[in-house]
């Protein structure tokens, strides 16, 4: 069953039971509060909205958050790095195309400390490539003159960017408010996020090396540039609820199940250790597919 307009408040627990047994509902637009049961429960609600979930989730057993009982949740809070990016022109290619659709990025692999440590830095950075073809002149202003300077070509630029890898750290967190909470009445998620000396060296590398690239591929007026965005301003967030083998260093184990809670799976990116350099989306899906496979094929067994 799908129900629309729905905010999830929290995971029920049993203290009886010792096992979770449904989740906790708000209308978003009614705000009336309905409970909902399952044998089973996965919790997939985006990174900070699946920690947000489960910290709010408390009980006798669980005062600080569903599983939490080694104050890891919510902690080690990672994403990818795009601070970095370089623009540049190049000449020729005037008998090519200067518009058009263009469904995909071309992408450039990872190539720092891929075999072994070899840089000042951990880690490294993948490369988004792109070229446009500009169109009109700047000194051009209205009227004839602009129409026809909008329909002359111009120069091709070549721009890279960086999708870095940020080092998960445990300092890197969030937590809910004390304070304050949202319409719904459920507490806001303060999230307490920062880069550090790794990721400053990341990007000056990535400025570094795309430069030469492109002073090695005959492109003129290289500009790096270091946006200085704050953190969370970046996507694919992930950790806070970490898989592991060690409950007191991790929530789930590895089968997405949290340690303490066997019934409750969380397969999105809050469960990941890592951010690496590449896109994340398909190895949750992975994810998310072997430990529904797993669930079900316990639930068969009669040990969920």
């Amino acid at each position: 069953m799908l129900r629309p307009d729905s905010v999830v408040h929290s995971i029920i627990y049993d203290e009886k039971k010792q096992r979770a047994t449904g989740v906790r509902v708000i209308d978003s637009k009614t705000k009336q509060s309905t409970e909902y049961f399952a044998r089973i429960i996965f919790v997939n609600a985006a990174c900070l909205n699946s920690n947000l979930i489960l910290l709010n989730s408390t009980s006798n057993r669980f005062p600080e958050g569903l599983g939490n009982d080694h104050d890891i949740l919510g902690k080690y809070i990672a994403f990818q790095n795009y601070r970095g990016s370089i623009t540049a022109g190049i000449d020729g290619f005037k008998d090519e195309y200067y518009y058009g659709r263009r469904p995909v990025s071309p992408l450039m692999p990872n190539f720092r400390n891929v075999y072994k440590q070899e840089e000042d830095f951990q880690r490294g950075y993948l490369v988004f490539w792109g070229a446009y073809r500009n169109a009109g002149k700047e000194e051009a202003n209205i009227g004839t003159d602009l129409k026809q300077s909008l329909s002359e070509a111009g120069d091709w630029s070549v721009y890279m960017s960086m999708q870095g890898e940020v080092i998960p750290k445990k300092t890197n967190h969030v937590r809910l408010s004390k304070e304050l909470k949202d319409e719904w009445g459920i507490p806001q998620l303060i999230t307490s996020v920062d880069y550090d000396e790794n990721d400053e060296k990341m990007v000056k590398d990535f400025l570094i090396q795309g430069a030469e690239i492109l002073d090695t591929a005959g492109c003129r007026n290289i500009q790096p540039n270091d946006n200085k965005q704050a953190p969370g301003l970046d996507i694919h967030e992930m950790g806070g609820i970490r898989m592991g083998k060690d409950p007191s260093t991790s929530l789930l184990n590895q089968w997405n199940q949290l340690h303490a809670c066997k019934n409750v799976f969380v397969t999105d990116g809050a469960c990941m250790t890592s951010v690496g350099n590449q896109n994340p989306s398909l190895t949750f899906m992975a994810i998310t597919a072997r430990a529904a496979n797993y669930a079900v094929e316990e639930l068969k067994k009669g040990n969920l």
